[in-house]
């Protein structure tokens, strides 16, 4: 099973310079743990994760404040054609609950843990 069978399509992404709690709020609304973070070009610069948002709204409170002074710029990234179980091993060695899917340069789509849980609980019925 490859990574395009089962990612996220087509992947939410929030800009660098984008307030960081507009960011939370959608991430809130669409029930969301990350978003990759991207440059005016639609590059992908980073990832942001909830956790990191929610602590920089108790630290900045009503600061304006951008996701790119917040987000993890070393983003680990997969293809679609990558294997599913690659994918997982690599997740949970890491420790890292998502990631974004690229071709060609460009982010179409990302895989999460509950992409691979879902896969799991089809496979066993």
């Amino acid at each position: 099973m490859l990574v395009r069978n089962r990612m996220s399509r087509p992947a939410l992404t929030v800009r660098q310079d984008a307030d960081f709690q507009k960011a939370l709020a959608l991430m809130q609304e669409r029930k969301l743990r990350r978003l990759p973070v991207v440059d005016e070009r639609n590059r992908l610069v980073g990832i942001v994760v909830e956790r990191d948002l929610l602590l920089a709204a108790m630290r900045y409170l009503q600061s304006r404040v951008e996701v790119g002074d917040i987000m993890t710029r070393d983003v680990l990234t997969v293809r679609p054609d990558t294997d599913l179980v690659e994918v997982a091993r690599t997740m949970q060695e890491r420790k890292i609950g998502g990631l974004p899917v690229l071709e060609d340069g460009q982010i179409v789509g990302i895989i999460t843990e509950s992409d691979i849980f879902r896969r799991f609980v089809e496979l066993r019925g």
